[in-house]
Parts: C-alpha cells; sequence; structure tokens
C-alpha cells in the first residue's frame, strides 16, 4: 500500500509516493512552461506537469492520493473543470483597485473579526471582483482544488485555502454569507469547504488512464501548502513552531485560540482539527542567502564551507535581510537590506556567515513576538545546511529539529491528511537532524541581537531619507 502527493507549487508539481507509514519510497518533480504574463498560469500547466511527473514514478501499490499546492488564486473554471481563462496567482494585485472600493464598508461590517484576519488586495475575492466570473461554474482558491476536480469531477475547497479567500467565516469554517452579500459574490461559485482528510471520491477512469493509476482509487483533499508544510514538519500541537526556509521565509505557530481578537499573522484555519495556524512571513530568507552567494561569487558549496569556517570563531559584521522590505513583526516596504559593523579584515566567509545569520535575526524576531514557546521545526531548502540549523538555534537559543525529509514537508503534511482518511496510525514526523544552542555562544548572540535591533531601526529611517 502506498499513497501518492501531488504538491502544485508555483514553480513546478512534485509527486511523492509514500509508504503507509510515511518512508519516501520516490520522489520527482516537472516544471511548467515560461509564464505568459506575471502572476497568471494556464491551471492546464499543472495538469500536464502531473502527468509527466507521474510518468517517471513508480505506480505499482498506489491505493490513494492527496494533494497540496499553492493558496489564494482565482482558478475559474466551467461545469466540467475546464479553466475559462489563466489563473490569477496568489501574488497578483489585480485585486487592489476593487479592494480599495470596499475597504471602508468591510470595515463596517468588522470583517476582520469574520475573517480572523484583515482583508487585503491579494485575497481572492477581490481577484474575482476585478475579473468577474466570465461564466465560471466555480472559482476554486487553491491550486490543489483544480486538479481534485480533473481527478474525482467534484468541487470543493479545504479550511486553509478557504481562509486566504476573504470570504469564509473563521469560526463556522463557512463562507460568511454577510460578507458574500456585501461585496456582491454569487454565493453558487464557491465550492463546499470539507476537511483535509475528507475522501471526495474515486479516481474517474478518464484522469486514470491519463496517470497510469487504477480507477477508483481514493482522492483525499488535502490542504494549502503552508498548513501541509507546518503538518509535515512535525508541529502539531499549540505551541509548536514551524520555520521555513525557502526563497522567501516564515514562521508557523500553532494554536488552539478560537477567539476573533486581531493578530500581526495570517490565520489559517487548521485543515486536521479546530485550531489555527498562525503565519509571520518574511520576504527574504533562501533569497538573502542567494543574493550574498551571487554577490560574493561564490557557489552554494562553496558558500557551506565558508560558512563553517566562519562558525568556529565568528566576528561582528551584521547583515539586515530585506532585499524587498518585510511584512512581519513589522510592515515596511520601503526598508532595504544592509552590511553594518563590517571591519576591513572581514572575509568572504564573515560576509556570508552574517547573512545567515541575519535571516535568523529576523525569523527569531517573529517567533518571539509570536510567543510560541514549544518545539521548533526547521524545513525547507535552507534546512539543508550543514551551518544555517546550528546558528538557527544558537540565535533562538532553543533546541532546534530539522525532520528527515525537510524539503518534502508540505507532501509529508498532505501524506498525514491522508493517512488520517484511511485510518492509518501515523507516529510523529521522523527526526532527521537535532541541533542545540551553544552556551559558549550566549553572549555573543545577546550582542548581535541587540546591534542587529538598533540596526534596523535606523535603516527603517534611512529608507526614508
Amino acid at each position: 500500500m502506498s499513497i501518492l502527493v501531488l504538491d502544485c507549487g508555483s514553480s513546478a508539481l512534485k509527486a511523492t509516493v509514500f509508504a503507509d507509514d510515511g518512508a519516501v519510497i520516490a520522489t520527482t518533480d516537472a516544471g511548467y512552461p515560461e509564464q505568459r504574463a506575471p502572476h497568471r498560469r494556464a491551471p492546464e500547466d499543472w495538469w500536464r506537469a502531473a502527468v509527466e511527473a507521474l510518468g517517471r514514478l513508480p505506480r505499482d501499490g498506489v491505493t490513494a492520493l492527496s494533494l497540496t499546492g499553492m493558496m489564494e488564486n482565482l482558478i475559474a473554471v466551467d461545469a466540467v473543470g475546464t479553466p475559462v481563462r489563466e489563473a490569477a496567482l496568489y501574488s497578483d494585485p489585480i485585486g487592489t483597485e476593487a479592494f480599495e472600493a470596499v475597504v471602508a464598508r468591510l470595515a463596517a461590517a468588522d470583517a476582520t473579526a469574520i475573517l480572523g484576519n484583515a482583508p487585503r488586495p491579494l485575497m481572492t475575492a477581490f481577484k474575482l471582483l476585478a475579473l468577474g466570473p466570465k461564466n465560471a461554474e466555480w472559482v476554486l482558491p487553491g491550486s490543489k482544488d483544480f486538479l481534485a476536480l480533473r481527478l474525482t469531477g467534484v468541487a470543493a475547497t479545504d479550511p486553509s485555502c478557504a481562509s486566504t479567500t476573504g470570504l469564509m467565516d473563521i469560526g463556522t469554517r463557512d463562507w460568511s454569507a454577510e460578507l458574500v452579500e456585501l461585496l456582491g459574490i454569487d454565493r453558487g461559485l464557491l465550492p463546499p469547504i470539507l476537511a483535509a482528510e475528507t475522501v471526495l471520491g474515486g479516481l474517474t477512469a478518464e484522469a486514470a488512464t491519463a496517470l497510469g493509476l487504477p480507477a477508483g482509487i481514493p482522492v483525499i483533499n488535502g490542504c494549502g501548502d503552508a498548513a501541509a508544510t507546518t503538518i509535515g514538519s512535525g508541529a502539531e500541537q499549540p505551541d509548536e513552531v514551524s520555520i521555513y526556509l525557502g526563497t522567501s521565509g516564515w514562521v508557523a505557530g500553532v494554536t488552539a485560540l478560537t477567539e476573533r481578537t486581531p493578530r500581526p499573522y495570517y490565520r489559517l484555519s487548521h485543515p486536521l482539527h479546530g485550531g489555527l495556524i498562525e503565519v509571520a512571513p518574511i520576504f527574504s530568507a533562501g533569497a538573502a542567502a542567494q543574493w550574498a552567494r551571487d554577490t560574493l561569487s561564490l557557489t552554494l558549496s562553496e558558500a557551506e564551507r565558508l560558512a563553517g569556517e566562519a562558525d568556529a570563531a565568528p566576528g561582528g559584521a551584521l547583515f539586515l535581510p530585506y532585499l524587498n522590505g518585510e511584512r512581519t513583526p513589522f510592515v515596511d516596504l520601503e526598508l532595504r537590506a544592509g552590511f553594518a559593523n563590517v571591519a576591513a579584515s572581514d572575509s568572504a566567509a564573515a560576509l556570508y556567515y552574517a547573512a545567515l545569520e541575519g535571516v535568523a535575526f529576523a525569523i527569531a524576531a517573529n517567533v518571539r513576538a509570536m510567543g510560541a514557546v514549544g518545539p521548533v521545526y526547521l524545513v525547507g531548502g535552507g534546512a539543508q545546511s550543514a551551518v544555517w540549523p546550528q546558528i538557527m538555534a544558537d540565535v533562538l537559543g532553543r533546541e532546534v529539529t530539522v525532520p528527515q525529509y525537510p524539503v518534502l514537508a508540505a507532501s509529508l503534511g498532505a501524506y498525514r491528511a491522508a493517512a488520517k482518511a484511511l485510518g492509518l496510525t501515523v507516529g510523529a514526523a521522523a527526526r532527521g537532524r537535532v541541533f542545540l544552542p551553544r552556551a559558549d555562544r550566549a553572549e555573543r548572540i545577546a550582542r548581535q541581537q541587540q546591534r542587529f535591533e538598533r540596526a534596523t531601526v535606523m535603516l527603517r529611517e534611512l529608507a526614508r531619507v
């Protein structure tokens, strides 16, 4: 028995086959054609990538299929699931003008309390207001929702994806009749919101033929990528923390909070239980490390080696990783990155180490602000570094666990939804590497932390001169 997971991301679709105990049997990915317009994607690209990826995987013994992918999109399809236009992706600002036209009415209706989040222009609802339904039968927020419809003929979404639409009542986990009416949206366009472990139906004969899988195997709803990554990292209980180091980064905390008091983070309804996932995103994580490597003309292997050398006796150089501004714990889109406290003796190794440490300080600010005090799990491409997880443990002053499959956390989260649907007993996420804070680094870290905070204030002022 094995479970296939499709992770429909922004640049590629990842397909992974898991054994029933969660071990990875095989994984591959397939990219998409170049986008014809910024922030847009033909949904058929996702389906073609799924077919391509499945052609490279062992499919014997696959008995179920689960899904994850991008959230906050606008995917308009007709009655049989054919797209009526390109998808407007999560990053598409097309809804900005529509948002500004209704923001006062949303405030009067206390939309923030209904949604659990402050309304923002990128939400699906405002993309829909800007573009209109265009003869659509369904409007789907998740890229995985489109695949689910193609696989089963059933239109649905899950609570995490629905949390990004600007239309779901976070308390009832259903579409808000008040907001739907206020915005003039046709309620019939919105699919049912079903739990992540819901079996949507059996794989259709047509989809089975295209993918080389048995017809009728159960297709599980799954959940959005940020929620799936949090679950797959191992952070499942209140106060547990998941840190994602990709091109961008985020801190995700699982909470049992049910009150509607606004918080300065993006809230997602937890797709597997009644709690919430609070997400604090930062613009530049891996992007800051990549920028430093490019600027210093270092390959990844060279940079890793130099960071290891610098870690033996780190200096005082600081890097503030605000290449594109920042989103949390403060919002400042004018802020830019900078080095500080650099000595003439500082080498490329010292500067690259400062870049890794600077991202860790930015992440740590969000962990502290969130107030989560439980175990910390680190995932994403940056978690594969030999040095960065140790820096993270030192800066946080807490034990940091890198799970066995750090770059498959989203897929593993979707697998866990399938396991729940199928009644499988799933243990905790397999621990890969554990990093403990080094006591002899605490004094230096405290000093660097203070410098980082003061330098951030100065850079924010400088950005406005």
